[in-house]
């Protein structure tokens, strides 16, 4: 990079300040007051500055006249300028959707009204019917829900209480009989995971076999003797053991032997002390008042509790199952299974029960709604509806606006969003009849999407923005009038100031060319480039810039008031078509 401090260089031309060239765009206006203040300043300025002739080394006698300016101090603002439409803060549709005659109308077009005045009554007996139908089709598709639910649940099998699950086939209560019973073919289950498994498919018995029971019948000689509670000794055969149970039941029922005898039905229970299977034979001997009263003939063991278990859904297992032999608890898993159907048909089911609930909130919102009221203090926009008419639900019979509080709907342009932030500052203007009325506001949002409404392609996209307009006593200002509006994106008060044309661009930051006055001397001061067309008397002075408006660049520091400087043109100092700085 060319240090412009080194006398001996001579290459480092300055070039144009293009944020300056950026910011000299004519489509910005100042208010006229302003307008006409910052001319006066400037007038005043150029007489005081004065231009002066110089003449070219190696030129002829023709005179070149060189402007230049003055700094001075004064007001400096940017802005944006765009137009928008107002519109209500607040703004209420009433009546949308309802159904029904029209039997009452509190307010016309144009009314101001307070909130909670009745505007107008409609007869909810139409839509009272609709709500009856949405209800019992809201049951209808609950009930698909349950199906639903009960199918999935029913993809896995539990243990309905503790027990030993036994294979299909093995000997059980019900299938236990009498002498003739054929010999148990027990077929394990093996269910793999990823298996296909059909509704019906028979798991197995679930049995607990923790406790036995035995029913025998006795002689009806002895109803009286026997009774629930009395101990008894079991004698199984098989094991050439016994155990003791309790009498847990007697039915006095008459069952007629073989022989012509009477019998009743006993039932006696005990515990199992591992070895005992159902379809034992065994008998139980009870003894009462010094009687040892045997039964007339054996029983058959029996679990205290037995269920089969069969899937009662199609699906596909989870994983691998074995379960003959094993022994559950109540509650634990015996096999699970997963179905997309089962699965596609709750979420389906949800979906349309969510969907008439939906109906049935919004019928039942609406009939609540057939006495509309006004939500806020307003005005009357509009009012079509007329009494005993029928309304169909298509259109909105009543608007309400906050005319009081308005707000101003703008388009930003993309390349101006990035200054604009909400809290600054807005001036607005409409025309009114023969008058341009004037307005003051503030940026209240500016949204970080842009329009598409206006987003096509080839065209610049806009942004969204929202200006609040301070209230004036009688203001005149209602939705949809059309404003222009100008936004104050920064400003400077008491600033030192030049034109932006005197500003440019060096290696080293931004630069003017000024002159001394008598006795005055830039400690800071830049030899003047080799090539750049300057003034005699006139130096490279750095300087700090700040804001720049349609005219006039900020001086933060470098420069003082009253110093004339030399406005740099394009011509002089900055080649437009190459972007490079012109040498001499």
């Amino acid at each position: 990079m060319p240090n412009l401090t080194d006398p001996n260089v001579t290459d480092a031309t300055p070039v144009r300040n293009r944020y300056a060239d950026t910011m000299n765009r004519p489509h910005r206006r100042l208010p006229r007051p302003v307008r006409i203040g910052l001319t006066v300043l400037i007038l005043a300025a150029l007489v005081a500055g004065a231009a002066y002739v110089v003449h070219r080394t190696g030129q002829s006698a023709e005179e070149d006249t060189v402007q230049t300016a003055v700094a001075t101090r004064g007001y400096l603002e940017t802005y944006v300028e765009g137009s928008g439409y107002t519109a209500a803060k607040t703004r209420a549709e009433l009546g949308k959707d309802l159904k029904g005659k029209v039997l009452t109308v509190g307010a016309a077009t144009g009314d101001t009204v307070t909130a909670g005045q009745v505007l107008l009554t409609v007869d909810p007996t139409e839509m009272r019917a609709e709500l009856e139908d949405a209800q019992t089709a809201l049951n209808e598709a609950q009930k698909s829900v349950n199906e639903a639910n009960k199918t999935l649940s029913e993809l896995t099998v539990t243990a309905p209480f503790t027990g030993r699950l036994l294979p299909p086939g093995e000997v059980t209560s019900d299938t236990a009989g009498g002498e003739d019973t054929a010999p148990a073919s027990p077929e394990e289950v093996k269910i793999q995971k990823g298996d296909e498994v059909d509704s019906g498919t028979v798991l197995g018995t679930l049995v607990d076999d923790t406790n036995m029971r035995l029913e025998l019948y006795y002689s009806y000689a002895y109803i009286d003797k026997l009774k629930v509670g009395q101990s008894a000794v079991v004698s199984i055969p098989q094991t050439m053991g016994t155990v003791t149970g309790t009498v847990d039941q007697i039915d006095r029922i008459e069952k007629i032997s073989d022989e012509g005898g009477r019998l009743f039905r006993a039932t006696v229970t005990f515990r199992n002390p591992g070895t005992l299977k159902a379809g034992m034979d065994a008998t139980a001997t009870v003894t009462a008042d010094g009687l040892n009263i045997a039964p007339t003939g054996s029983g058959k063991l029996a679990y205290s509790r037995e269920t089969q278990l069969t899937t009662k859904a199609s699906g596909t297992a989870s994983a691998a199952c074995a379960p003959s032999y094993q022994k559950f608890t109540a509650g634990q898993t015996i096999l699970r299974l997963t179905s997309d159907d089962a699965t596609a048909a709750l979420q389906s089911a949800q979906q349309l029960v969510q969907s008439r609930q939906e109906t049935v909130n919004e019928l039942t919102q609406r009939i609540e709604q057939c006495t509309v009221v006004s939500p806020i203090n307003g005005v009357v926009m509009s009012m079509n509806a007329v009494e005993g008419e029928d309304l169909t639900g298509e259109t909105v019979p009543c608007v309400v606006a906050d005319t009081q509080n308005i707000i101003v709907n703008a388009d930003i342009a993309m390349s101006d969003v990035p200054s604009v932030q909400a809290g600054q500052p807005a001036f607005l203007s409409m025309y009114y009849g023969n008058d341009t009325l004037t307005f003051t506001g503030t940026v209240q949002s500016v949204a970080l999407e842009a329009n598409k409404d206006n987003n096509n392609q080839g065209s610049m996209p806009t942004f969204p923005a929202v200006i609040s307009v301070d209230p004036v006593e009688g203001q005149p200002l209602r939705p949809d009038f059309s404003v222009d509006y100008r936004i104050t994106t920064a400003q400077a008060e008491d600033c030192i100031m030049v034109p932006s044309s005197a500003v440019v661009n060096t290696a080293d930051g931004v630069a003017v060319f000024a002159q001394p006055a008598e006795g005055q001397t830039f400690d800071n001061a830049q030899p003047i480039p080799e090539g750049a067309e300057v003034p005699e008397g006139f130096v490279l002075v750095p300087v700090e810039v700040g804001i720049s408006d349609a005219e006039n660049t900020e001086i933060l520091s470098g420069l003082d008031e009253g110093t004339t400087v030399f406005l740099a043109g394009p011509k002089d100092l900055y080649d437009m078509d190459t972007e490079t700085a012109a040498v001499g």
